[in-house]
């Protein structure tokens, strides 16, 4: 054997025992050349993002975003989320944000006080993507969807559940859970607010994702559990944007809100409602006896105090749906705090 491919030999045995000792998941999917991956820096918090928009986007129509919380470095990163999905995204016309986290860590995970510390600031990250990407194209907000694999799921339970009026559904690929991590997120739970759960049958962190279901449902929301044969692995991101197209295709999207309708009147407050297909009527009963139709309206309090607002709302196709939204009026220097719909 001659000495250049006697090195290339040793190179390769090298390589081929040192394959057991790399923890980590390598990405399958290519990336696209049809359009660049672009990297920006979210303004509050300095975190890094990337973000892919397909080639033949046109701000004509609107489009749907999904927004990729990474799980551990280095065994993932927003790098390796963005080659993941970025070939996928082009065929399939989805406009993806990977943006750099900091609570998402699964193997030495902290305490809980440093831990919520770091889910809060990786709140502040992912919604400053999602203004940012809003302010720049033209996305369906009724098609916003964060999603997650391992670690990614602190990030996507705490900011995802807490901004229901955000995200229409989340999704979590093989998670990792610990209910004192979910502190903040118990608070705005909105059980119309899908979340989709699935993990492999010989995940070695299985019993996690089944603690995180156990979780949702005991505290009232609607979980999706899908389960694969196999181990914690990358799998493919169709089973992730399949469930998302198939709920914003069939299922309706109704958003009630509320908002302080004048500083200097801080119980006077301005409801709206957002829905897709779209709303063309509705019929309030704003909690203190007072009644009104309409799809927008302003309603004046006479009393501090929290009202359960009730909101009948018909969409384009005929059809009628209840909301409930609680609303405490007022909340000092910050003016309205409304809870989720329901």
């Amino acid at each position: 054997m001659s000495a250049p491919i006697a090195r290339l030999a040793r190179r390769a045995l090298i390589c081929t025992l040192m394959l057991p000792l790399l923890a980590g998941c390598p990405s399958t999917q290519p990336l696209p050349t049809a359009a660049p991956v672009q990297e920006f820096t979210v303004r509050d918090t300095q975190a890094k993002y990337y973000l892919y928009v397909p080639s033949r986007y046109s701000p004509e129509r609107p489009w749907p975003l999904i927004v990729l919380c990474h799980g551990t470095n280095p065994y993932d990163s927003a790098w390796l989320e963005m080659k993941e999905w970025a070939g996928f995204a082009e065929q399939r016309g989805i406009i993806i944000a990977a943006p750099r986290l900091v609570g998402t860590r699964g193997d030495f995970p902290p305490d809980p006080d440093e831990q919520l510390r770091r889910q809060r600031q990786d709140e502040r990250t992912i919604l400053g993507v999602v203004a940012a990407v809003q302010a720049a194209y033209n996305v369906a907000p009724e098609r916003i969807f964060l999603h997650g694999w391992s670690a990614g799921a602190y990030a996507v339970l705490h900011t995802g559940l807490r901004h229901p009026d955000i995200f229409r559904a989340l999704g979590i690929r093989q998670g990792n859970f610990d209910a004192r991590y979910m502190n903040d997120a118990s608070a705005n739970l909105d059980p119309w607010q899908q979340v989709y759960v699935y993990y492999g049958l010989s995940d070695l962190i299985r019993e996690q994702s089944e603690a995180a279901i156990a979780w949702l449902r005991d505290h009232g929301m609607y979980v999706d559990e899908y389960q694969v044969t196999g181990y914690h692995r990358r799998l493919p991101p169709s089973l992730a944007w399949d469930y998302f197209k198939e709920l914003a295709d069939t299922r309706p999207w109704i958003r009630v809100s509320a908002a302080p309708s004048d500083y200097r009147n801080p119980r006077a407050v301005s409801f709206s409602i957002r829905a897709a297909p779209e709303a063309t009527d509705a019929r309030w009963s704003f909690g203190d006896g007072a009644e009104a139709a309409g799809l927008s309206q302003v309603h004046e309090y006479a009393e501090d105090g929290t009202y359960t607002v009730v909101a009948r709302v018909r969409i384009a196709n005929g059809k009628w749906f209840r909301r409930t939204l609680r609303v405490a009026v007022p909340r000092p220097s910050l003016g309205l705090e409304s809870g989720a719909t329901r």
